[in-house]
């Protein structure tokens, strides 16, 4: 028989290999999980998108379909009708002055790099007596080694690249093929009459009942957070585009609407966006003609505003706190489940994901009360 030391420590023995057990099983879970997306990646992607749309549309089908006496195919119509025509209104609105900026940005580029250049020998001239050492190096080294053979590695390589070239050619052509399936996928999504939750239930009657009533509760929570997750974040970062784009062009940012409205949008991955925007936007405020560290300041400040603006009201008012988690949570999960899951579906997922995590760790080992 232990004595109670004995039994702390048998204790906490069991709980270190039991933790460790499940901490080996999720990596476990996460590398197949991150091997599959690689391997498959273009048949998933265009499911992902269309089950994230149908968490968007599928309560606006519900209403019209019935509150409004709509067929549900009808009402399925409708929406995809409107989305449609949204889009291309969207397009014909925005398309020629988006093309209009991008051609301008490209076309600014050289300019950029030169005031980038000139900025750098005026503040760091060693730095450029460096790349100017290295340069005249590579240059001596590549013309002592040039050779016959040489010459047809060279030949060997560029058929190489035009191989794949071709070969990326063809993998865009395939992804692109398999995307065009996404809005078949969402349209039976819509239409379908199917009751997960009623299937799931009367599929789970091996369980015992309290671990049936836990596994419909998780299975309903992780679907209100993915909806409420999408719908609310979509809304957001569409808004966080539009202020961030019109406060940039407000303040003198060259392109700014179109750097800024592309950084909002990429704020569906929490802060990515905006990490992301700083990190471009700022060098353009500062080196473009006309610009510098005031117009950089006022750059600055428009992030911050819209960021204070998303923090204190938007995700208040829009998503009304339904996930529950700390910014510093947040942007762990997005680094974690981006690197877990193999890429940019992993951060799109990873807030939902961290949130139901979380619900699980209250539920079973916070000891925290079951809520919808």
């Amino acid at each position: 028989m232990l004595n109670g030391f004995q039994q702390k420590v048998a204790g906490a023995a069991i709980l270190c290999v039991s933790v460790c057990a499940i901490g080996g099983f999720a990596i476990a879970a996460l590398k197949i999980a991150g091997a599959f997306l690689d391997k498959f990646g273009a048949v998933v992607w265009p499911l992902a998108l269309a089950v994230i749309l149908s968490f968007i549309l599928k309560p606006a089908v519900d209403f019209m379909a019935v509150r409004l006496k709509v067929g549900r195919t009808a009402a399925c119509w409708i929406m995809l009708a409107v989305l449609a025509l949204a889009a291309a209104g969207c397009l014909v609105a925005v398309l020629p002055a988006l093309v209009s900026e991008i051609y301008a940005l490209c076309a600014s580029l050289p300019d950029f790099v030169a005031r980038v250049s000139a900025w750098l020998s005026e503040h760091f001239p060693q730095l450029k007596d460096i790349i100017a050492e290295k340069s005249a190096t590579l240059k001596e080294g590549a013309l002592k080694n040039l050779s016959v053979s040489v010459a047809l590695g060279y030949v060997g390589n560029f058929f190489k690249t035009a191989a794949s070239a071709t070969g990326g050619v063809v993998a865009f052509a395939s992804f692109a093929a398999a995307f065009a399936v996404a809005p078949i996928y969402l349209y039976y999504m819509l239409t379908s009459r199917f009751d997960f939750f009623a299937f799931l239930e009367n599929n789970i009657g091996f369980m015992g009942p309290k671990m049936k009533e836990d596994a419909m509760f998780f299975a309903r929570r992780f679907a209100s957070i993915m909806s409420a997750f999408f719908r609310g974040q979509m809304t957001i970062a569409f808004i966080m585009g539009i202020l961030i784009g019109l406060g940039l062009t407000l303040v003198g940012v060259k392109f700014g609407f179109l750097l800024g409205f592309a950084a909002g949008m990429l704020n569906i991955i929490p802060y990515f966006g905006t990490i992301v925007g700083l990190g471009t936007i700022l060098p353009t405020a500062f080196f473009q003609p006309g610009g510098g560290l005031l117009t950089a300041a006022l750059a600055l400040c428009v992030f911050v505003a819209v960021q204070m603006l998303e923090g204190y009201f938007l995700t208040p008012k829009i998503m009304g706190g339904k996930t529950g988690l700390h910014p510093t949570v947040i942007i762990f999960s997005v680094f974690f489940w981006g690197i877990a899951l193999d890429g940019i579906l992993g951060m799109i997922l990873a807030i939902p994901l961290t949130a139901f995590m979380a619900a699980l760790w209250s539920r079973f080992l916070g000891g925290g009360a079951r809520s919808e």
